[in-house]
């Protein structure tokens, strides 16, 4: 089974969600928390799973929060190499529709094919649940947090154990085997429960035997106890005996009464030392409050000398702060005035030092135009003559490139005209006479020699006609020179020369033209850094600067560097004439401003002493006028008597609670107390036991106990000779069971061999040296087994656990699809306890498995999987 295409609508968070593209093997759904990837996969289910027509809390669980919408699922998926589509709606208007195969189906037939084809049970009512009702997928199908528990084979068993069977056959004989198992199993539970309790007829047996033997040992218990009791009675009535021959309790009595005296006086001792105690308080308060008003009356009167002193100091202070300020204006007058003729002549310096910068400027100015009126001379006149060149340049039309293909076209007519003369018949005519020599009528110079190319008839003077036949070969070189001299030619008539060397000539005088320009723009660059028009502005402005400064009254003699420095210099004086003045009457500013503020504070403080000096006065004359210092010294003196009279009264007290040792007295007395009362109670329960035994052991003595033992011994004898021959039935079919049992397993063994074979090579991607255990009823994993030591899945690490069950699932997946079942296997997050090693390894796994599998993994960790070789689809 593959899955193709999901359309999700209004499912409980998804409110539109397509996934299309699923591919063979590997596909990852990725997403955020609370994106909804757990939804896709309860979306599956129930499109899958549940009957469209579901109500009450399943389909409640479909709607999105607080909204009454129509939960929709499209599925299209490939089963068997059929394509099928499914959409089913859910709630308000409930519909289904499976097609696929050539069928159609709607409504309740669309559940029931599914159901059909996928193999499952659907619920008689209520919603669907994954291990009950699902089938194989109850297994494959994980969702968030099941991961690391057990698989939940469930529903799925028994498609399980039909495609194991189909691989190994049927064990311990097929059908007959597991009946004889099966009658074994039913005879051993006649006696025996699954735990091999005994049961049925064979535990009541064992129940009457074990009650009438505990009846014989509560009997002979019972006959104990009362040979017990007898001699308890003795004890009790010889301690109540003891008691009243001694008279104990009336001597505890006594001894109580003694005590109780005792701690009375002890108890009014204690009264007279807390009374004593308190009067010691009393007095040490009223000391240490009369010590207190003493000494704060010795400091009111300190106070108030020391303020009458702070007065005399503040108005000292004071007087001394007013003459500092009358000091300080007149030298604040005195700065101000030197500032003031200090800044004066500083303006003067300034001036002067501005008056010889004007003329050194006008100077420099004038001096300057007229270099630069030069430069632009030099520079006109250079671009004068470039221009000529240019022009001179421009009028010759030869260039270069013909130069070249002239000279390269002579060249090839001079290899063809030495080629044609070197192949021609060369003629040289020595007449001994004055005779002429003539060809096609034109005279022949006799001194030169002929050179002839082609046929032709030479007219001898006196002799007749001399006919000449050129070599072969000698036509084609006379077409190839004639080509080469029209080439020429025709490359000669675009220079527009009479000749080559006139052509050369021309574009030599172009080239010295063209230098002769690039000459005199360098010397225009030189010139003109800026260019010749930026020259011409500048000279203009340098020329009205010039103009500006002629225009004001400038002493140009003053235009000289000694003239600026004897200025600088006395500008610097100027200035430094001017901080000193200006340090002198910021100082004396501020000394005279903090001196103010001085006087001001003095004042402030000789106020303050005044105010004080005035308080501390009069509350030292109010507090005298209340009590004289002579009676609050007497006032205290008599306190600290009453307190040492106070302090001696309770000493004594205390010296007499310790004669009369009141911790022995409440010792004594709960002594006595106790030993009265254990004496008491000891004597009634003595008492009160012995009457006890009395009215047992005449009950007793009516039961006829021996009588009793008797007729039970006579009982179990019975019993335990029918239980031997029970015991016998039952452990004889109890063997016979654990001996087919056994024979089973070992066959269940071979049976489980095939999930062994599918798992060992995942295992050996994962963990090497190790195997899954699983219990052959449930198919569920028992154990784990790494180098021989084996370990319960439950006591496993989650992430151990979790691996271990992916691995088991897909080994599962690849036995059902062998056997012709859909095999999908989706992972909700199933590996979130894996740490990095081991989800690398798991990578692989996954990959192996997704060779045969198609396997969906819905994650909210992207980056889990990035290097798993998937594609990845984000929701």
């Amino acid at each position: 089974m593959f899955l193709r295409r999901l359309e999700i609508e209004d499912f409980r968070k998804l409110r539109s969600v397509v996934i299309d593209g699923l591919q063979n093997g590997l596909n990852v759904i990725s997403g955020d928390n609370e994106a909804g990837k757990s939804t896709i996969l309860a979306a599956l289910r129930a499109a899958f799973f549940e009957r469209h027509r579901v109500g009450g809390e399943a389909a409640q669980a479909m709607l999105p929060y607080n909204q009454n919408v129509r939960p929709q699922v499209k599925v299209d998926f490939e089963l068997n190499g059929q394509t099928w589509s499914l959409r089913k709606a859910f709630c308000q208007k409930p519909e289904a529709e499976l097609i696929g195969a050539n069928e159609r189906h709607i409504g309740d037939a669309a559940d029931d094919r599914l159901a059909e084809l996928f193999g499952f049970t659907p619920p008689g009512r209520g919603g669907s649940k994954p291990q009950d009702h699902q089938g194989i997928f109850g297994l494959l199908w994980v969702e968030q947090g099941l991961s690391h528990q057990a698989l939940g084979v469930g529903a799925g068993r028994d498609s399980l154990s039909s495609a194991l069977e189909s691989e190994v056959g049927q064990v311990i004989g097929g059908e007959r085997g597991r009946a004889l198992v099966a009658a074994a199993e039913a005879r051993r539970s006649t006696y025996w429960d699954k735990r091999y309790k005994p049961r049925g007829d064979y535990k009541a047996l064992l129940d009457d035997v074990e009650a009438l033997s505990a009846r014989r040992e509560e009997i002979s218990v019972r006959l104990a106890a009362h040979d017990s009791k007898v001699g308890e009675l003795a004890r009790k009535r010889e301690i109540v005996a003891r008691y009243q021959k001694d008279a104990s309790l009336d001597k505890a009595l006594s001894a109580l009464a003694s005590a109780q005296e005792a701690m009375v006086q002890a108890q009014k001792l204690e009264t007279i030392v807390a009374d004593a105690g308190r009067d010691a308080t009393r007095c040490k308060a009223e000391t240490e409050a009369a010590t207190e008003r003493l000494a704060s009356r010795q400091a009111l009167v300190k106070s108030s000398d020391a303020a009458r002193a702070s007065l005399a100091q503040a108005t000292h202070d004071a007087e001394d702060a007013k003459g500092v300020v009358s000091w300080l204006e007149r030298a604040t007058a005195t700065t101000t005035a030197t500032l003031a003729q200090a800044r004066a002549a500083r303006s003067a310096a300034d001036e002067a030092l501005a008056a010889v910068q004007q003329a050194i400027d006008h100077s420099r100015a004038l001096h300057l135009l007229a270099r630069l009126e030069l430069d632009l001379r030099s520079a006109e006149e250079a671009d004068g003559k470039r221009m000529t060149a240019l022009a001179a340049a421009a009028a010759i039309t030869v260039t270069k490139a013909e130069i070249d293909t002239l000279e390269r076209t002579g060249e090839q007519l001079a290899k063809a005209r030495a080629r044609l003369e070197a192949a021609s018949v060369r003629i040289e005519f020595k007449p001994n006479a004055e005779q002429g020599v003539s060809s096609e009528g034109k005279p022949i110079s006799l001194g030169t020699p002929l050179l002839l190319a082609r046929d032709a008839t030479i007219e001898l003077e006196g002799f007749g006609q001399l006919v000449v036949h050129p070599g072969g070969g000698v036509d084609d070189l006379a077409r190839a020179f004639s080509e080469a001299e029209r080439a020429f030619q025709s490359e000669l008539r675009k220079t527009g020369c009479a000749s080559f060397e006139a052509a050369r000539s021309q574009m030599l005088h172009k080239a010295a033209a063209i230098a002769e320009a690039e000459l005199q723009r360098k010397l225009i660059s030189a010139t003109a850094p800026k260019g010749l028009e930026a020259l011409r502005q500048e000279t203009r402005n340098q020329r009205a600067i010039a103009t500006q400064f002629a225009a004001r009254d400038i002493d140009a003699s003053e235009a000289s560097d000694e003239s600026r420095t004897r200025a600088v210099e006395a500008q610097r004086i100027a200035i430094q004439d001017e901080k000193v003045a200006e340090d002198a009457a910021a100082r004396h500013r501020a000394q005279h401003e903090k001196a103010t503020l001085d006087a001001a504070i003095w004042n402030e403080r000789l106020n303050a002493a005044i105010t004080s000096a005035n308080e501390k006065g009069r509350d030292l004359i109010e507090a005298r006028s209340k009590l004289s210092d002579i009676e609050l010294q007497a006032s205290c003196d008599a306190a600290q008597s009453a307190h040492t009279t106070a302090k001696e009264a309770e000493r004594a007290a205390i010296r007499a609670l310790e004669q009369a040792n009141p911790e022995a007295a409440s010792l004594a007395l709960s002594r006595a107390r106790n030993a009265a009362e254990n004496i008491r109670t000891d004597l009634e329960k003595a008492a009160r036991e012995a009457r006890d035994l009395e009215v047992e052991l005449r009950a007793l003595g009516r039961d006829g106990l021996g009588e009793q033992l008797s007729e039970i011994e006579g009982q179990i004898a019975l019993k335990q000779k029918q239980l031997a021959t029970t015991k016998a039935q039952a452990d004889g079919a109890r063997l016979l069971y654990e001996t087919l049992a056994e024979a089973q397993r070992e066959s269940k063994d071979r049976w489980l061999g095939p999930v062994r074979e599918r798992v060992a090579p995942y295992l050996r991607l994962l963990h090497p040296d190790s195997q899954i255990v699983l219990n052959e009823d449930t198919l569920e994993i028992e154990h784990f087994v790494r180098a021989g030591v084996e370990e319960p899945f439950r006591q496993l690490s989650m992430g151990a656990r979790e691996q271990t069950a992916v691995i088991t699932r897909l080994a599962l997946a690849d036995i059902l699809r062998g056997f012709g079942q859909p095999s999908i296997v989706i992972l909700d997050d199933a590996l979130v306890n894996t740490d990095e090693e081991r989800l690398d390894r798991m990578h692989l796994v996954l990959n192996k498995a997704a060779g045969s599998l198609q396997i969906l993994i819905l994650t909210c960790r992207e980056k889990d999987f990035i290097q798993l070789g998937a594609p990845i689809r984000r929701i």
